[in-house]
């Protein structure tokens, strides 16, 4: 008898956990779907959002070209490094 009550009482106690399980499987389910939503971390971390909002927008904003009028010194220093290349095809072209 006492062995058929404690069979029962573990059959009821899995019973149990099962149907938790159940629930604690769709609790899961909701929250990484939840935190898979950029809108998620917008609630809970504004300021955090929005600092990384900005500092992406600095990032993607095109620097100023900065301009560079050489002399000739350094015009001829260039070309002795190979590092620049003068076509003169196309200047005697635009004379024409």
């Amino acid at each position: 008898m006492a062995t058929e009550d404690s069979a029962d009482a573990i059959r009821r106690r899995m019973a149990e956990l099962r149907r938790e399980l159940a629930y604690d499987v769709r609790d899961v389910g909701r929250s990484a779907r939840a935190m898979a939503s950029p809108a998620f971390y917008v609630r809970k971390f504004p300021w955090a959002t929005t600092a990384v909002a900005a500092a992406i927008g600095y990032l993607l904003i095109p620097k100023k070209k900065q301009i560079v009028q050489p002399d000739p010194e350094m015009l001829a220093e260039l070309v002795r490094k190979h590092q620049i290349k003068i076509d003169s095809s196309a200047a005697a072209k635009r004379k024409d």
